[in-house]
């Protein structure tokens, strides 16, 4: 039971780094009446993504710590990956998005501000940091599901994986 629901968490970790990153977003920005309306919601999809990673995340440590075994090198490597990620997406969440929605409150819609304006470069910047550390959160969630989830307590399958 244990590892279907680390295997649960972990894909549902990266289906919400992957799915609103990668599909929901660039089709709103694409289908949105303005880049103001697109980005508004955006924002929205991301936060609510991102608390539901970090309880995915507490979740899988939980069933980690409830199924640990000897402590191996892939073990070590699966901890520090789930540490990554949770790091990455707690750093957009909770210092990047309010420095960026600060400034698109003092800039009001982005589509009626200069591309030459120095607050909209500087929302440029933070948000290049953002989508950097979105994909490299997303990469390590790659490598975790590939990593699987491995286990020799009586319940499981010696050396299961994803």
């Amino acid at each position: 039971m244990r590892i279907a629901a680390s295997r649960l968490c972990l894909a549902m970790i990266l289906a919400l780094l992957v799915v609103p990153g990668y599909v929901v977003v660039p089709v709103l920005f694409a289908r949105a009446d303005s880049d103001a309306q697109a980005g508004m919601l955006a924002g929205h999809i991301f936060h609510l993504s991102n608390i539901a990673i970090l309880l995915f995340a507490a979740a899988l440590a939980f069933f980690w710590r409830r199924i640990a075994t000897a402590p191996t090198r892939s073990t070590r490597w699966r901890w520090l990956l789930l540490i990554a990620v949770v790091g990455m997406v707690a750093i957009n969440e909770f210092a990047l998005a309010p420095v960026m929605a600060d400034l698109k409150q003092q800039m009001g819609p982005i589509d009626e501000v200069s591309r030459e304006d120095p607050q909209r470069k500087l929302f440029g910047m933070w948000h290049g940091i953002s989508a950097l550390l979105h994909m490299l959160a997303a990469a390590a969630a790659v490598v975790l599901v590939g990593l699987g989830v491995k286990s020799s307590s009586p319940d499981t399958t010696a050396g299961e994986g994803v």
